[in-house]
């Protein structure tokens, strides 16, 4: 039975790093966190409040072509928790987000 929690990696004597693969990225590049809700907001669909704390398994997107002093304006979708109909909001720096 190998060790669970393994530190060191075993690398062959022969192993050249330049040949692995490079991993792609594209730019409008979606990826998954988990977010916690910044302030209150309320599904249009259904009614249903999501209050300020609530977490969220979220898809993070860089808006293109904005950005506040230098720091680039992040786009995240989100599902309600009761009719799962996604939710968008965008983050704003000078004043609390909004949901879109």
């Amino acid at each position: 039975m190998s060790e669970r929690k393994v530190l060191n990696k075993y690398y062959p004597p022969d192993f050249d790093p330049s040949k692995l693969p490079r991993a792609k990225r594209s730019k409008n590049r979606q990826c998954t966190i988990r977010l916690m809700g910044s302030c209150n907001m309320r599904c249009e669909t259904c009614g249903e409040y999501i209050y300020k704390g609530k977490k969220f398994n979220a898809r993070k997107e860089d808006v293109m072509g904005e950005t506040y002093l230098g720091i680039q304006t992040y786009r995240f979708y989100i599902k309600c928790t009761k009719c799962l109909r996604e939710i968008t909001f965008k983050v704003r720096f000078k004043k609390k987000p909004i949901p879109i």
